[in-house]
């Protein structure tokens, strides 16, 4: 082992136990600086007479202060489905600012049309049913859904921006010294020499300094949420569902970094970075997003005293108490873009989400089936040990995972010869199985003039590959591999050259089954401030790293995407993991919450973590089963795998200081629990895999609050211990140790019935018993599940056995569902190569038919129909043919074997 790997490693555990290794908001600059602004006393307004319409959707103005010179355009855009956009600019500003355009999805904003009409103090934009008004001065934009004001931009007046200026002259600094743009010249901003010599225009940070030589461009904004009990959202941290208010903390911080064994329940920044809210009351939902790639923080204050709201709002509130939760967004750089998505229910705030910022992406089936990784396998001999257990013990796995250990020298890549001689009969010994394999490249390029990738991105001729340093020279750090360069994946060019690195030709030993994870991409710098790269740094396009940190990992997950693209010229399915992520990486592929650790209260954690993901519209996210850290009790990890096997991305994982803990280590009772609960997530593909493709069609989640579809019932706010999965099943899980009694929620209206009795419950709470074997899962009255109960080694080897439906009767006696179908490895389902078939129960008729958007692709034939809550036997039968049923009157339940359709077909059932 190096010595530059025991002092990275060195390095990395000194950061997980040292909190002082990153900022609060008081060592922030912008963030203290912005945080005591003092509320309604901004003295911005806006010009009457500047307020036009500039096209069908769109109203602009100008901002202005009272006392300093510059002016803001803004501009009020309506977009189709009950969206508004606002974005700010400087006019005639010294430097552009950053925009991450490429968060948008794929289809361009689509307008819709607006009116305008002014008075002395107010203009008002409208689009029906909704408006937006605009008071003048002081400025601010209220947002009505109909009559009901839902949203008031800027109400405690803590909108600023800080015009970007150019740097003072150091006294004795010699004409020319400078390039010209630094050199301070009168300006006409009502701005002193003085004064501007006081700006923050450098910082420090424990033994980092920051030049900052652009000087101080933060942005804030407030906005207030009328009427609303809770906000959900700002992923990622470790902490409730439901965001707590701020007064007494650090706001809440977006910033990618690298944090080992993060702690639980406070709002520093961790791995990811989506600066997306949602507010939620019985009423009616609304989300926002602040679309800014740099550092933010958030602070949250929830009220429902009118008189906190100030004059600004009591004047058009119509009671003497009105919940609200006051937010003030603070960036330290970048352009003030902001979407309202205005509902009004949770799923109506999805798609106007979808319309923005895309949906999700449709992975390969193999993607959502279970992963086995550790750091590390040890080599070749290992993993195919590891494989060939999995089939002695009758435990299904897709996919197996090395870590950085197999390469030759954290030379990305590239694979350690001695311990991997023949990567290519490993990887078909696992293709054979219908397996693949998932291997780590991370965006740290080792400094090597002796190795041909490194070389070849430092003498590009087409562009600068690697990020600059603030002087313009390749940037060095240090990493896993020592002294490392850091791929710009910002830049077009060194993405492309990134992707055509996966080439067969040039990884070699690579084959079409072996995928990709992307980790350390915050970007991780064992030896920058705050273990991430220095924000004076440069990227393409001369852009600093301050304004596109939080977008960086994004990029690099992009790339490797295409890489995978490029290299089954676009005919494959590729599959990326991710850690860093931003908002549109959930177009890209799945991430992970990163390295957490072996106990009960990260099992716990990690449930609020993926559905605050899942609701800032990021569906394909897990947390690594059996904690990353540490060795879990036998009970915490068979309890984890059952919890895990319904979240949406399923991977063991562990330390390299960690014990090995293979299902089968731990004696044939608990190796048995966690086959059945891997078997129960096999048995759900295909419902699981139909919830994806919803997801690839409007970004619906898939793991959800109970409150998503149940808006109605603010019992469920702050419930964050169960989950759906889907539109028809609920998890329960158990989350103690030891619990012997269990309690349960299921949200009413209907019934539900036990996935594995079939026993039928009325909606309410309940308590249950429990144990080890015990995974509480319920099927929502009214829906039908579509399984397969055959279970193989891998999901490519169930690809041909047939389906079992289970169809679980509302209390009005009827049900409803869906199957997504397709080749499950590649785009050609784009090409109509695929079924989409609704399911339905009612009139005492099952029903199955294609969709309106199918295509056309044969399945498998179903096999067995269970039908649930039926109180006496029935008969049914096909086209005037009787099938054999068999009623269970214990379960009040109806199977039907054999009923010869397929499921791709059009076909009725009739029971009497």
């Amino acid at each position: 082992m190096s010595w530059w790997f025991l002092l990275s490693f060195l390095l990395l555990l000194s950061d997980a136990v040292n909190r002082n290794n990153f900022k609060t908001c008081d060592q922030s600059g912008f963030c203290k600086r912005l945080r005591s602004m003092e509320q309604n006393k901004s003295g911005y307004y806006a010009d009457p007479d500047t307020v036009v319409q500039l096209n069908s959707s769109s109203v602009s103005f100008t901002v202005k202060h009272e006392v300093e010179k510059y002016e803001h355009s803004v501009v009020l855009r309506v977009l189709k489905d009950n969206t508004v956009r606002l974005s700010a600019q400087e006019k005639d500003p010294v430097r552009p600012r950053y925009s991450p355009v490429d968060s948008f999805g794929d289809a361009p904003l689509q307008d819709q049309s607006c009116t305008l009409s002014k008075s002395a103090q107010t203009a008002t934009v409208s689009f029906s049913p909704n408006k937006l008004v605009l008071t003048y001065n002081p400025l601010r934009v209220d947002v009505y859904a109909g009559e009901e004001l839902v949203a008031s931009v800027n109400a405690r007046g803590l909108f600023h921006v800080e015009t970007q200026l150019l740097k003072p002259k150091v006294e004795g600094q010699e004409e020319g010294d400078k390039p010209e743009e630094e050199k301070n010249e009168e300006d006409d901003m009502g701005i002193s020499a003085e004064e501007l010599a006081k700006m923050d225009w450098e910082e420090s940070f424990n033994s980092h300094h920051d030049s900052n030589p652009r000087g101080p461009r933060a942005i804030s904004l407030d906005v207030t949420f009328v009427g609303f009990d809770k906000l959900y959202g700002l992923p990622e941290h470790a902490d409730t569902l439901a965001l707590k208010g701020t007064g007494n903390t650090d706001p809440y911080r977006l910033y990618n970094l690298d944090v080992f064994e993060y702690e639980l329940d406070n709002p520093m920044a961790l791995y990811g970075a989506i600066p997306y809210v949602h507010a939620l009351s019985a009423k009616r939902s609304v989300g926002m997003m602040w679309l800014n790639a740099a550092e933010t923080w958030v602070d949250i204050n929830y009220s429902n005293e009118k008189s906190i709201v100030g004059r600004v709002l009591s004047s058009i509130l119509s009671s003497d108490e009105v919940s609200r939760v006051d937010t003030h967004f603070m960036s330290e750089s970048g352009l003030l873009d902001l979407f309202l998505f205005l509902g009004p229910s949770p799923k109506d705030v999805t798609k106007q989400y979808s319309n923005v910022f895309g949906p999700s992406y449709l992975p390969p089936m193999f993607a959502i089936s279970y992963h086995q990784c550790r750091w590390n396998y040890n080599d070749q001999k290992d993993v195919l040990g590891v494989d060939a257990n999995f089939d002695k013990y009758d435990i299904p796995m897709d996919v197996i995972w090395l870590d950085i250990e197999h390469t030759n020298g954290k030379r990305y890549f590239s694979w350690d010869g001695r311990k991997f001689p023949d990567s290519k009969a490993m990887l078909s010994a696992l293709a054979d199985k219908g397996r693949n394999m998932v291997t780590i490249i991370d965006p740290h390029i080792k400094v090597d003039k002796n190795w041909d990738l490194y070389t070849a991105g430092r003498d590009h001729v087409s562009c600068g590959i690697y990020v600059k340093n603030k002087d313009g020279g390749n940037f060095e750090g240090h990493c896993w591999p020592g002294t490392s360069s850091w791929v710009d994946y910002t830049s077009p060019c060194a993405r492309q050259w990134w992707a055509e690195q996966f080439a067969y030709d040039k990884y070699q030993g690579s084959s079409p089954t072996l995928f990709t994870w992307n980790d350390m991409n915050e970007p991780s710098v064992f030896n920058g401030p705050e273990v991430s790269m220095p924000k004076d740094n440069l990227h393409a396009e001369n852009w600093e790293h301050r304004d596109v940190h939080n977008i960086y990992g994004y990029y690099m997950h992009r790339a490797t995407r295409d890489g995978q693209l490029y290299r089954s010229q676009n005919t494959a399915r590729p599959f990326v993991l991710s850690r860093a992520f931003f908002v549109g990486s959930h177009r890209i592929g799945p991430i992970w919450t990163g390295d957490n650790h072996a106990s009960w209260e990260h099992l716990r954690m990690s449930i609020p973590m993926l559905l605050s993901l899942n609701i800032a519209g990021y569906p394909f996210v897990g947390a690594d089963v059996g904690g990353f850290f540490g060795n879990p009790p036998t009970e915490l990890l068979v309890r984890w795998y059952q919890v895990g096997v319904l979240q949406p991305f399923l991977r063991a994982h562990a330390h390299i200081d960690t014990r090995r803990r293979e299902p089968w280590l731990f004696g044939d009772e608990n190796t048995a629990l966690i086959r059945d609960a891997l078997i129960l997530r096999y048995q759900l593909l295909p419902y699981i895999y139909t919830q994806f493709y919803k997801a690839s069609v409007d970004n619906s989640p898939i793991m959800r609050p109970l409150w998503y579809d149940h808006p109605e019932d603010t019992s469920l706010y702050t419930n964050q211990v169960e989950f759906q999965l889907g539109d028809s099943l609920l998890s329960s899980p158990v989350l103690e140790s030891n619990e012997k009694s269990h309690v349960v929620v299921l949200p009413g209206p209907q019934v539900w019935y036990d996935y594995h009795s079939y026993t039928k419950y009325s909606p309410g709470t309940m308590h249950i018993s429990v144990k080890m074997s015990s995974i509480p899962l319920y099927i929502k009255g009214g829906s039908i599940v579509v399984t397969k109960m055959r279970v193989r080694r891998s999901s490519q080897l169930m690809e041909s056995d047939p389906y079992t439906l289970i169809v679980a009767l509302s209390t009005q006696g009827d049900a409803k569902g869906e199957a997504y179908i397709d080749d499950g490895k590649t785009f050609e389902y784009k090409n109509n190569k695929f079924s989409h078939q609704l399911l339905n129960f009612s009139n005492n008729k099952l029903s199955c038919r294609r969709a309106a958007d199918s295509g056309q692709y044969d399945s498998p034939a179903v096999e067995r129909i269970v039908i649930l809550g039926l109180n006496s036997p029935v008969s049914a039968s096909l086209n005037g043919s009787p099938l054999v049923s068999t009623f269970d009157k214990t379960k009040s339940s109806v199977t039907i074997k054999k009923p010869n359709v397929v499921l791709s077909g059009e076909w009725d059932i009739d029971f009497s």
